[in-house]
């Protein structure tokens, strides 16, 4: 009743500027559980925008993901325990789960799961392309992504096509939006497709790259400022392939200048600029170098050192990934230790990258060499999916 009557006094912008000063977070949910108008007015995007720029987003942990299943290893907090109650990382709330033709995970990124499952043509038979859907694990929401339309796939759907490959990406600063990636596995000789679905104008374009030698083999796509990435067969270099303006250039990341070539690419705080981060170990201990190049640079621009941070000692370090505005890195105590002993117990820590500071997140355990597992981290709320919004 004091919440309704606090709305009727007061103009409504001015209990936004009211909730906004909110310190604890708590009080807040507090206060959105209080009426349908206060909730209302918290779960606004422009009111999320908002609170994001002014409250660090919670590091919660980790999701680890094995062929089509994903766990989710949570921080030592107790809203990440929350989290973890609460969420639904089987995914056992979409539709037809567990089916013949069962969903299959492609790629998690900012709290969200994308998934893909057969199509089925008018007919019933198997479509070209998967049905798609982007996902809310804790909310336990979906939305589907719209076909990508005859048009756009018409030159594609006279090859043969086997796999795709998948990436979900931010499509703004604030997380309210994303975008879908998807890449057609096609023959070397065959040009290079790719077709990019925005959740903020609701629909699909498309991009073609004449073949040649560069484009054989691509993998490993990343997301950069608005730019979209793939590891090429020749180390030294990366497709990438701007999303707004839907146009490709290679970009050099030959090392120069004493720059030791890395595994981990990603983005750096400063925008528009490309991250390469790699460990060297000399007689003080471990260290991670930061060298950054702007991504539209020239072809004779330098990569600049950025930074150098020291880790602690007593461990051996790998960098895992770039996400969520952290460098990932796991650690094993004892120099000689072995990442593939089945059972030995992985450290996982993050650096923020805009302080550098080194934090312990929580363990996993190896299991083995032959067990491919990869890690995504898990940060803050994902941004809550509007079915009108695609």
């Amino acid at each position: 009743m004091a919440s309704s009557l606090l709305l009727t006094i007061l103009p409504e912008e001015l209990v936004v500027e009211i909730l906004i000063r909110l310190h604890d977070l708590a009080d807040l949910a507090r206060a959105a559980s209080a009426c349908k108008a206060l909730r209302r007015l918290i779960t606004s995007r422009a009111f999320l925008a908002r609170l994001h720029a002014l409250h660090a987003k919670p590091l919660l942990g980790l999701l680890q993901l094995e062929r089509d299943r994903c766990r989710f290893l949570p921080a030592a907090t107790a809203t990440a325990a929350a989290v973890a109650r609460a969420s639904d990382f089987a995914f056992s709330f979409l539709p037809d789960h567990g089916a013949a033709a069962a969903w299959r995970l492609r790629d998690v990124r900012h709290g969200l799961a994308l998934l893909s499952s057969p199509a089925r043509g008018e007919c019933g038979g198997r479509a070209f392309f998967p049905d798609v859907v982007v996902c809310d694990p804790l909310r336990r929401r979906h939305v589907r992504v719209p076909p990508i339309p005859d048009d756009l796939t018409a030159a594609v759907r006279r090859i043969a096509v086997e796999h795709f490959d998948y990436l979900l990406a931010s499509a703004g600063r604030d997380g309210s939006s994303f975008r879908v990636v998807c890449r057609p596995k096609l023959p070397k000789q065959c040009d290079v497709t790719v077709f990019v679905f925005s959740s903020g104008s609701a629909f699909w374009r498309s991009a073609v790259l004449d073949a040649c030698a560069a484009t054989e083999k691509l993998f490993l796509p990343q997301s950069v400022h608005g730019y979209v990435y793939w590891r090429t067969h020749s180390s030294g270099r990366l497709l990438m392939l701007d999303t707004r303006d839907m146009d490709f250039f290679f970009v050099n990341i030959q090392p120069n200048n004493g720059l030791v070539p890395s595994q981990v690419i990603g983005e750096a705080e400063e925008v528009g600029r490309l991250a390469v981060f790699n460990i060297i170990f000399d007689v003080s201990g471990h260290k991670v170098e930061l060298h950054s190049k702007a991504i539209r640079g020239g072809a004779d621009e330098q990569w600049r050192h950025d930074r150098t941070v020291p880790l602690l000692p007593g461990y051996k370090w790998r960098i895992i990934k770039i996400a969520e505005g952290y460098l990932l890195l796991q650690g094993i105590e004892g120099h000689n230790s072995s990442w593939f002993i089945p059972g030995i117990q992985l450290q996982h820590f993050t650096l923020d990258l805009k302080t550098f500071k080194l934090e312990r997140l929580c363990a996993s355990t190896s299991r083995g060499r032959h067990h491919n597992l990869l890690f995504d981290l898990y940060r803050s709320f994902p941004p809550p999916l509007s079915l009108s919004s695609i």
